[in-house]
């Protein structure tokens, strides 16, 4: 008696998601803070959060001869500010000159109430959720991928003198 293999198509897909190559999620800041002489961002300074790459990813992969179309597309970014908050965004607006100083951002945003300095910087984490979709073979299907990275971003204090 001759004997069948089955493949969990399934399981397949996911182990070809990273062909994908999705970006990775370290968060950015906005302004930057090392723009300024102070090299940090100040509290009560709306922070601007954003991560680079697309927001849509599409390929093919095959295994065990099938050929599987793939694609994924970002559901929305959760930053942990490391003060104890977390920002959860679905859309992100990038930071370009022309904003005012101040302005806080439209979609994606933290404004710290207590400095990290002089004991350090906050660490930012940025988790990535993804939905990821696949079929291969008149079979179809779709699961959640999320991932994280980190930054440091530092806060103080800026007061004025008056002389």
């Amino acid at each position: 008696m001759a004997q069948s293999a089955t493949v969990d198509v399934s399981a397949l897909a996911r182990t070809l998601a990273v062909r994908l190559q999705l970006p990775d999620a370290t968060p950015i800041f906005s302004p930057d803070p090392m723009n300024n002489e102070w090299k940090m961002l100040a509290v009560g300074f709306p922070v601007w959060l954003t991560t680079e790459g697309p927001r849509h990813k599409a390929t093919s992969a095959s295994a065990q001869g099938l050929t599987f179309n793939l694609s994924a597309d970002l559901r929305s970014t959760t930053f942990s500010m490391g003060d104890g908050s977390t920002v959860t965004c679905t859309t992100m607006t990038e930071y370009t000159d022309s904003v005012k100083a101040g302005t806080p951002s439209p979609t994606c945003g933290h404004t710290y109430a207590k400095p990290s300095l002089p004991k350090g910087s906050y660490t930012v984490t940025a988790t990535a959720n993804w939905v990821v979709n696949w079929s291969v073979d008149g079979f179809s299907g779709s699961f959640p991928l999320s991932y994280s990275d980190s930054a440091q971003l530092p806060i103080g204090e800026l007061r004025a003198l008056n002389r």
